[in-house]
């Protein structure tokens, strides 16, 4: 059931949440990433559309790091919850790095088409663009790195995915948004590590911008949820 009112209370916990641990979070980012200034906050994340969204029966899907968040960015105000809000009602227009490399949010956003109904045909998801974006709406979303990476941190990354702050504030977003099922996207090690207790279905996937067939990884999702023939958002 999408219950809006519960959805917005649900990221206004998470917003102070991100509050509490941006000391903490922003230290362990800076030993990690010694060459790069810290922004002076971390990231916000969480129920994309709060409209959309299915409180009871939702679906949280965990990235590595988001590339080109600029310091000036957190210093307008621009968060990564609001800012994916206003793609998936608006279009790609304005939507900058995400215009230019749109292939992961596609696959992102067909991956939740797909999860929210699993009798659509896949050859008509892969086809999706503009409506893969739209479905990002249906889902919550967070990255292990809460600031930032960059072109090319693998190490770096590692180091703070490992992190003992990264894993609490990880399980933190769990036990918040209480989701049903968790998609893992090039993340799953890292996540099945943190989430010891966590009692509902995570699924392994790679990297939504691999350079892999879009039916490929369709099918691949299929065959992780079709099993558990679990009725996931609202669709």
């Amino acid at each position: 059931m999408i219950r809006a009112d519960r959805n917005a209370e649900i990221n206004e916990i998470l917003r102070n949440e991100y509050y509490s641990f941006t000391v903490p979070f922003l230290t362990e980012w800076s030993a990690a990433f010694d060459k790069e200034v810290p922004p002076f906050r971390i990231n916000e994340f969480g129920i994309i559309d709060e409209k959309r969204y299915d409180t009871d029966k939702g679906v949280l899907f965990v990235g590595k790091e988001t590339n080109n968040w600029d310091n000036e960015d957190y210093e307008k105000g621009i968060l990564f919850r609001g800012w994916m809000e206003g793609i998936t009602q608006h279009g790609l227009a304005g939507g900058d790095h995400i215009s230019q490399h749109p292939n992961m949010w596609y696959n992102i956003g067909r991956w939740a088409t797909l999860i929210c109904g699993p009798s659509t045909s896949i050859d008509e998801i892969a086809d999706m663009k503009a409506s893969a974006i739209s479905a990002i709406g249906m889902i919550a979303f967070t990255n292990i790195n809460k600031v930032r990476g960059k072109k090319s941190s693998r190490n770096e990354y590692h180091q703070l995915a490992k992190s003992r702050i990264a894993g609490e504030l990880l399980r933190r977003e769990v036990e918040i948004i209480k989701p049903q099922l968790i998609v893992c996207c090039g993340t799953y090690d890292t996540v099945v590590k943190s989430l010891h207790d966590y009692e509902g279905q995570i699924i392994k996937m790679p990297h939504p911008g691999a350079r892999k067939k879009k039916t490929k990884m369709l099918y691949e999702l299929l065959r992780q949820i079709t099993p558990k023939k679990e009725d996931y958002c609202n669709y």
